[in-house]
């Protein structure tokens, strides 16, 4: 997961396919009706929507608690969860990933997924070219024993020239954080990481896939981290199973999740040039292909 634990409605349906709607929505975490925005002018609030049964509601999570939630369901699925460690090295034979080495213990397998998001341990270990489609941003975020006044439990998004910051009341008088600061390495950022954005033409290829941000990443502001993440997860499923069950050739399957993933970066990424155009940081939101 990105910074920041901020959940968009349209996850629910999501965690109800991946059977976990039930404890997420039983662990209490913060619901929000939309964000409060604020860019150049006074906040205004955008309200996600609602339908017969009532408004759509967001959630603050706990990351902690959602992993937990989402590992649990892993195990009761009968996967083995190795904790405490991580791999070496990437198998690879001839041109296809064969697994990884743990601990010096060869792991071969018919696929491996990198799901390390923003580190891309695999996709770093195979080399993969990696496009880079933003300025520097660095960004940093933590939580506070405080909330805003006047924000009645919404969490705010607020512009800068030079960035934007974002404040979510989790309840008892705590909020959660996000900085972001355009062309910041994030070297520059105490506890900083570089949220750029990147995408992986090369998400899948030859026994591996890249899930999430490991594959294509933008910025918290996007809102669809987590929902582009459980959804890659999805499809690789579902593509796998296709390629078990019916013998699709593994050029379809690898190219389908190539051009579904470039096709979803490439539609947040012009949504949210937009946006930042739109905005007091738009002269220093340089375009950038490289």
């Amino acid at each position: 997961m990105s910074p920041g634990e901020t959940f968009h409605p349209g996850i629910e349906p999501l965690l109800q396919q991946l059977g976990v709607l039930d404890q997420v929505l039983g662990a209490g975490f913060q619901r929000h009706r939309g964000v409060w925005l604020k860019c150049g002018v006074p906040p205004h609030f955008t309200s996600y929507g609602e339908d017969d049964d009532g408004p759509w509601l967001g959630f603050q999570a706990d990351r902690r608690i959602f992993h937990s939630i989402l590992q649990q369901a892993a195990v009761d699925s009968g996967a083995t969860l190795v904790w405490n460690t991580c791999p070496e090295a990437a198998l690879v034979e001839g041109e296809r990933v064969a697994g990884v080495i743990v601990d010096g213990e060869y792991l071969r397998a018919s696929w491996t997924v990198d799901a390390t998001g923003c580190s891309a341990w695999l996709a770093r270990k195979l080399g993969l070219p990696v496009e880079v489609y933003s300025p520097p941003l660095g960004v940093r975020f933590g939580w506070r024993n405080e909330e805003l006044a006047g924000l009645n439990g919404q969490p705010l998004f607020a512009f800068r020239s030079d960035g934007w910051d974002w404040q979510a009341p989790l309840g008892n008088n705590r909020s959660a954080w996000v900085e972001l600061r355009i062309g910041e390495p994030c070297c520059h950022l105490p506890a900083g990481v570089d949220l750029s954005w990147q995408l992986r033409p090369k998400c899948a290829g030859l026994g591996f896939f890249l899930l999430g941000d490991a594959a294509a990443m933008l910025d918290p502001s996007s809102s669809h981290g987590v929902l582009r993440a459980l959804m890659s997860g999805i499809l690789f499923g579902h593509l796998v199973e296709a390629w078990h069950r019916t013998d699709v050739a593994e050029a379809l399957v690898i190219g389908a999740y190539r051009s579904w993933t470039d096709e979803h970066f490439r539609h947040d990424e012009q949504r949210l040039r937009q946006l930042y155009a739109d905005s007091p940081a738009g002269r220093r939101f340089v375009t950038v292909r490289k």
